[in-house]
């Protein structure tokens, strides 16, 4: 579990199994800084962490208020860890129809998921 949780906290490491994430950027101490590209458009925000709970969860919030998120992680056996990602956001932010940023976003969440999963595996 520990290696799940230590690989999502470093937050800068992110483009390793984040697509379209460019880079991250811790800019203070609980402050990150996002760089995407989007179908080769660039996208840039500012997001806090709002909790922080050791071998637990990870929340944070975006500063304009479109995006929450929170990330759990759940010891189910000395080799096995569940994972529980939310993510909530605006889809009318984003340019397009929200129906297709609903379903882009939801298809981008579970291929990071898998690529999440797959590094972590590989570290055993």
């Amino acid at each position: 579990m520990r290696i799940a949780i230590e690989a999502w906290t470093a937050f800068e490491d992110y483009p390793e199994f984040m697509e379209t994430i460019e880079t991250v950027t811790i800019v203070e101490d609980e402050r990150l800084h996002w760089v995407a590209v989007i179908e080769d458009e660039a996208f840039e925000w500012d997001a806090d962490l709002v909790e922080h709970v050791p071998d637990e969860k990870v929340s944070w919030r975006a500063i304009d208020g479109r995006e929450t998120g929170e990330v759990r992680f759940e010891k189910l056996a000395a080799d096995r860890t569940r994972v529980t990602y939310q993510l909530e956001y605006d889809p009318a932010a984003r340019q397009g129809k929200a129906d297709t940023v609903r379903r882009w976003m939801t298809r981008r969440v579970e291929e990071n998921l898998d690529a999440f999963k797959e590094m972590v595996e590989a570290f055993d």
